[in-house]
């Protein structure tokens, strides 16, 4: 029996559906791990080397997203096996196919599916042309401010906040703080840039062709110009630092760690090796449970990955309202530093894990709302909880 038939437990998944388009050479997989309230949303990842199980996971994870921020949905994820490199008219074809594939799901408004790894806003768009679906309505996902889209500054910029307020439990600063960064696309690029102003040191940086290292620091400014010229072999015309292998960033001697590309990076097998102090994840689910715990055992605080990268939502929400960039980052703070200080603090005085804790009461959540069957709060009651939520 395959890994993925095993994982189910008393919410989910509820669907996986996979796909196929032999003449194409498209295939590809949708997981819906559960259309609480008739709906479901997440991102589609398009690698190689993903796997059912993989998808899963992140379905999963996108329900503990919206569980966390008491947004009435289920998680889904999608996943279409090819590389992210190829463009034009393959790409496009691959695309429409697995649109086509998926659009049962997608017209009857069972899932919304937005870009992940490998894919964008164009891709998403080419997916619902091949479902034969509009555009999807613009959000402040899309909007551009400044050199990054906004959306990708939010994600980045929460995981600084929710490293700030991690460090407090590490009785450190961020401020002068070593961080190691997975990953060095616009999002990564973002999260070297915020943490360069926030005074700390960015020692090492990865991306799909090696890292670089420099325990005295390296020169955000410089990278992000190579980046801008080079794109992904920016660290390979950076000079004044130790060219090594990129799977040694999850081991270096840093004080933060940002894990930024796939699941189970940190497992048991090498959990131990493990010298951050504190880690804020942009990657979803980037450790096992067993090493969760681990990590707890060993006194290093790893914030809940699905609350340390969930900045997406504040964007959405500012643009849902009419607001300005100004208010996506004070919503920011607002949201993504109380949540983590709160659940770092009930998991010292609980002896759970933090991840583990904020697991088992979103499960709580998800399941009372099932079983009460409990009516969606009205769009004015959702805006004004989030308003005074968010101070804006």
């Amino acid at each position: 029996m395959p890994k993925w038939m095993k994982m189910g437990d008393d919410i989910g998944p509820q669907s996986i559906f996979h796909v196929c388009d032999p003449a194409i050479g498209m295939k590809g997989v949708v997981v819906v791990d559960t259309t609480i309230f008739g709906r479901a949303s997440g991102g589609t990842r398009m690698l190689p080397d993903i796997t059912t199980e993989e998808i899963t996971w992140l379905a999963r994870a996108m329900t503990h997203k919206f569980a966390t921020l008491d947004v009435q949905q289920g998680g889904a994820k999608a996943g279409i096996w090819a590389d992210p490199g190829i463009q034009g008219a393959p790409r496009e074809s691959i695309l429409r196919a697995f649109g086509k594939a998926v659009k049962p799901l997608l017209a009857e408004g069972m899932i919304r599916l937005g870009a992940d790894m490998g894919t964008d806003a164009r891709d998403v768009a080419m997916i619902r042309e091949g479902a034969g679906l509009p555009p999807s309505t613009s959000t402040g996902l899309h909007q551009e401010a400044g050199e990054n889209p906004i959306g990708d500054q939010a994600t980045a910029y929460g995981v600084v906040v929710a490293a700030k307020a991690s460090c407090e439990f590490a009785s450190m600063e961020l401020k002068g703080a070593t961080v190691a960064i997975e990953g060095f696309g616009k999002v990564g690029g973002c999260a070297a840039r915020f943490m360069d102003e926030e005074g700390a040191k960015v020692v090492a940086i990865s991306t799909v062709n090696g890292m670089v290292y420099n325990e005295n620091g390296l020169d955000v400014g410089k990278l992000l110009d190579a980046r801008r010229k080079h794109g992904d072999r920016a660290i390979q015309e950076y000079e004044d630092a130790q060219h090594i292998e990129k799977e040694a960033m999850y081991f270096l001697p840093v004080d933060v760690l940002i894990p930024g590309a796939r699941c189970h990076v940190i497992n048991k097998r090498n959990v131990s090796r493990v010298q951050a102090k504190v880690i804020s994840s942009l990657a979803n689910v980037p450790v096992t449970d067993e090493a969760v715990e681990i990590l707890f055992q060993r006194g290093i605080h790893f914030v809940p990955d699905f609350m340390s990268n969930l900045g997406w939502f504040v964007p959405w929400f500012v643009n849902t309202i009419g607001g300005t960039t100004e208010d996506v980052f004070k919503g920011l703070r607002e949201l993504i530093g109380p949540l983590t200080h709160d659940i770092l603090t009930d998991s010292l005085k609980e002896g759970v894990s933090p991840r583990s804790l904020a697991v088992s009461r979103n499960k709580e959540k998800v399941l009372r709302l099932r079983a009460t069957k409990e009516l969606p709060v009205s769009t004015e009651e959702f805006v004004k909880t989030y308003r005074q939520r968010l101070k804006i």
